[in-house]
C-alpha cells in the first residue's frame, strides 16, 4: 500500500479514505465492520499508525449500531516547532507567505466593492430626488381653465356666488349688466371678473367711470381743449385699445350719454369721436368689454333711489341678454366680519327685519367690514347698533325692535 502523508489523506475524501482504511484493516488483519461508522480523523490515524490507536468500533457486532458522528475539533495549523512531516512544514510555510496577498486581495474586493455601492447609491438617489424634483414641479405648474377658449386667471380671495355666471356673459357677449341693492359688491365683482379675465387698473387695461348728471358725452368720447389739443375719452380709449371699460352707477348718466351707449353696446364696432378733428371716429377692439352696474333697471326714480335716470329703450334692448340681478353673499359678508359671528348674525337680522316692515334702510355688505373694525376697536354690537340706527325715526326703530336687538346681541 502506497504511504500518504496526513496532510494528502486529510485532503481526501471521507469514502476514499474508508477504502484505505479498510485495505489497511486487510493487511494487518483486523475486523472492518467498524470502518463504516468511523470518523474520518479515527480511520486517518489507524491509516498512520498501524493500529496503535485502537479503532472505534473494534471487537462490536458485525452491524453495530450507528453512534452520532462527533463535530469534529478543528485541527490547528501545525508549525515546524509542533512537528509533523517534511511535507507540512512546507505547506505551512506557502499558506504563511500566501495569507497576508489573499487577504489583501479580499480587503482590497471588500473595499471596492464598498465604494462601488456608495457610488451607485449616490447615483440612484440623486437620479430619484430629481424625479421628484421634476414631479413636484409638474404638480405646482399653475392651472389654466378656460371657458369658451377664453384662459380664466385665479383671482383669489373669496368670490361672489354669482361670479360664474357673470365671468361667463362677460366671455360669451364680452358685456354684462350688473343691477341690485346698494352695497352688494357689485363693483367689486365686476373687478374680480375683470382680473379674472387678465384686466387689472395697475396695468392700465382697466378703465372705471361712474355715472352722474355732471358726465357728458365730451367726458366719454373726449374733447378739444382751447389750444386746440385733443384730450382723450374713457370710453373711447378703452373701445380702441381693448381694455376693459367699467361704467359704475350706469342709471346715473346724463340722458344725452345714451346715444354714445348705443354704440359701446351694439355690433357694430364703431364709436363717433366728433370733437377729434383727426380721428373723428375709432373702430373697436376686439378684445374690448365693458360691465355696467346699477341700482334700478332703467325705469327711473323709485321710492327707493332718487336721482336715477330712465334709460334709453334702445340701450336696454342691446342689454336684455346679460342682465344679472345681484344679491347679498352670506359667505362675504361672514368673511368681513371676521371672528366677529354675532355682529354679522344681527346684521342679517336688522336686514330682514328691515325688508319684512318696509323700512327704507340699507344694511349693506360694507357694513360688515365697518362692524369688524368697531369690535377690534372693543365697541359692542349694542354700540354698534346705536351708530347704525343713528338718524332713524322713532317709528323705524319701533317697527324693526332696534331694543330688542340690542339686549339679544350685547
Amino acid at each position: 500500500m502506497q504511504p500518504y502523508t496526513k496532510t494528502e489523506l486529510k485532503s481526501m475524501a471521507h469514502g476514499r479514505v474508508k477504502k484505505l482504511a479498510i485495505a489497511k484493516a486487510k493487511q494487518l488483519g483486523k475486523s472492518r465492520s467498524w470502518i463504516q461508522t468511523t470518523p474520518k480523523d479515527k480511520l486517518i490515524e489507524f491509516i498512520m499508525t498501524g493500529g496503535s490507536i485502537p479503532p472505534l468500533g473494534e471487537g462490536t457486532t458485525k452491524n453495530p449500531v450507528p453512534k452520532p458522528t462527533p463535530t469534529p475539533t478543528p485541527t490547528p495549523t501545525p508549525t515546524p516547532s509542533q512537528g509533523g512531516t517534511l511535507e507540512d512544514m512546507m505547506a505551512n510555510m506557502v499558506l504563511d507567505k500566501i495569507k497576508p496577498v489573499i487577504n489583501d486581495g479580499i480587503s482590497n474586493a471588500i473595499e471596492g466593492t464598498e465604494q462601488g455601492l456608495v457610488e451607485t447609491f449616490n447615483t440612484k438617489t440623486d437620479e430619484l430626488k430629481k424625479k421628484v424634483d421634476e414631479k413636484i414641479n409638474h404638480l405646482q405648474r399653475p392651472i389654466k381653465v378656460f371657458i369658451n377658449d377664453v384662459e380664466v386667471k385665479d383671482v383669489g380671495g373669496i368670490k361672489h356666488k354669482q361670479f360664474d355666471f357673470v365671468l361667463e356673459c362677460l366671455k360669451l357677449f364680452k358685456r354684462v349688466w350688473l343691477c341690485g341693492p346698494s352695497g352688494t359688491g357689485k363693483s367689486y365683482l365686476i373687478e374680480q371678473c375683470a382680473k379674472a379675465l387678465g384686466f387689472d387698473a395697475q396695468s392700465g387695461t382697466y378703465e372705471y367711470l361712474k355715472g352722474s348728471a355732471g358726465v357728458t358725452e365730451s367726458h366719454m368720447t373726449g374733447r378739444m381743449t382751447f389750444d386746440g389739443t385733443f384730450i382723450d375719452g374713457a370710453v373711447a380709449r378703452s373701445f380702441r385699445n381693448g381694455t376693459f371699460l367699467c361704467l359704475d352707477e350706469f342709471d346715473g348718466f346724463d340722458a344725452n350719454c345714451g346715444l354714445v351707449f348705443n354704440s359701446v353696446f351694439d355690433n357694430q364696432g364703431i364709436l363717433s369721436t366728433p370733437n377729434d378733428k383727426n380721428n373723428p371716429f375709432v373702430l373697436k377692439n376686439e378684445n374690448f368689454h365693458v360691465a355696467v352696474a346699477s341700482n334700478t333697471w332703467g325705469d327711473g326714480n323709485d321710492f327707493e333711489f332718487a336721482g336715477r335716470g330712465q334709460l334709453d329703450l334702445a340701450t336696454l334692448d342691446r342689454l336684455q341678454a346679460v342682465k344679472v340681478h345681484v344679491e347679498y353673499d352670506k359667505n362675504i359678508e361672514r368673511a368681513l366680519a371676521g371672528e366677529f359671528t354675532d355682529m354679522a348674525t344681527m346684521l342679517w337680522s336688522l336686514r330682514d327685519r328691515c325688508e319684512q316692515e318696509h323700512v327704507r334702510r340699507t344694511i349693506s355688505t360694507r357694513l360688515f367690514l365697518d362692524g369688524q373694525k368697531w369690535m377690534l376697536a372693543k365697541k359692542s354690537n349694542a354700540q354698534f347698533l346705536d351708530i347704525i340706527t343713528t338718524g332713524w325715526t322713532k317709528e323705524e326703530k319701533s317697527k324693526v325692535n332696534v331694543s330688542q336687538l340690542k339686549r339679544e346681541y350685547k
